[in-house]
């Protein structure tokens, strides 16, 4: 996840303060990813510097106030052009089978049945998340993030289900 084309995007939107940024960034997530304020800062700091954002203060408040440049839209459609790349054999549980072949003697049969049900709870969790969001033009991409999670977690399962004991 980037915060720094996060906080982009919400500046696209709006101009907006810090706290602003911490806020809209969690509705936007729907609340799945806490961010440090302290996080928020840092990267501002950093935008404003890299020439992404510039920021002025309120009058009445004494509040900064941050706004997107030219050059901080640019960058906007740079990275949402960018595909994603996934680690192909980078996971922690390939890693851990791979670890446990090294073991002269290891419950294997145990250390799959413990990450099935990690996995089963995990489906059960997005599915009551996802019947909690009702569908609106707002909500869709996180009712496609949420559908698209649990059919890798059905892939993993299944694919549980090809290691022998």
């Amino acid at each position: 996840m980037s915060v720094k084309h996060a906080i982009l995007i919400l500046l696209s939107q709006s101009p907006r303060h810090r706290y602003d940024l911490k806020v809209s960034f969690e509705s936007m997530v729907y609340k799945q990813w806490e961010i440090n304020a302290g996080q928020i800062y840092t990267t501002i700091d950093r935008l404003v510097r890299d020439g992404l954002v510039d920021a002025s203060s309120e009058e009445e408040t004494d509040l900064r106030i941050y706004r997107i440049t030219p050059k901080g839209e640019e960058e906007i459609q740079k990275w949402l052009l960018e595909p994603v790349e996934k680690p192909l054999l980078k996971d922690d549980f390939y890693f851990k089978l791979l670890c446990v072949k090294q073991l002269s003697s290891f419950n294997l049969e145990k250390m799959v049945k413990q990450q099935k049900e990690m996995i089963i709870k995990n489906i059960l969790e997005l599915q009551l998340l996802r019947k909690n969001i009702s569908f609106t033009k707002e909500n869709e991409t996180i009712l496609y993030l949420i559908d698209g999670k649990i059919l890798h977690l059905e892939a993993d399962m299944k694919w549980l289900e090809i290691i022998p004991d």
